[in-house]
């Protein structure tokens, strides 16, 4: 094969391998970081929330897949919010029925800890998915937004 062809077939495929993010990536992903900073500090997911319902509410952006990113992380928020008032009200009527005094943190630390897992694999998703520009097929559902879950690198 001759070199310069050699040259060239590199050269394109390093430009294929650059992909063009629109300026909005940056934020979503700065909100996804605050989303997962919550785990050290809870304050940062209602900002995150903010912001999102703000940047939908008076930017109105346009790419169907920063939209989708958006609503991802908004469903995101609010699941959790209902996950937690759940389990306060669960932890507060175990507390209320004659069981040993373990068993309400006991089932508390177990939610706590499902629903961080379950948040940091919906942002960890979420990002994975932003980075490849790639929207989120079903924004608004519970568990992983309808993707599918493979553990490789390979496209397919």
């Amino acid at each position: 094969m001759h070199p310069a062809s050699l040259e060239t077939r590199q050269s394109q495929s390093q430009q294929n391998a650059v992909v063009t993010t629109p300026t909005g990536q940056r934020k979503v992903l700065l909100l996804y970081a605050l989303m997962l900073g919550s785990v050290m500090a809870v304050v940062t997911a209602p900002v995150s929330a903010l912001v999102t319902h703000l940047w939908l509410a008076i930017r109105r952006p346009t790419d169907a897949v920063l939209v989708s990113h958006l609503r991802f992380q908004l469903a995101t928020f609010w699941y959790g919010v209902l996950a937690g008032a759940i389990g306060l009200g669960l932890w507060g009527l175990i507390g209320h029925i004659d069981l040993p005094g373990l068993t309400g943190w006991a089932y508390g630390y177990l939610g706590f800890t499902l629903a961080l897992i379950w948040m940091v694999g919906r942002c960890a998703l979420g990002i994975r998915r932003l980075l490849h520009h790639l929207p989120v097929p079903r924004p608004l559902s519970p568990l992983l937004g309808g993707c599918r879950v493979r553990f490789t690198d390979a496209d397919r």
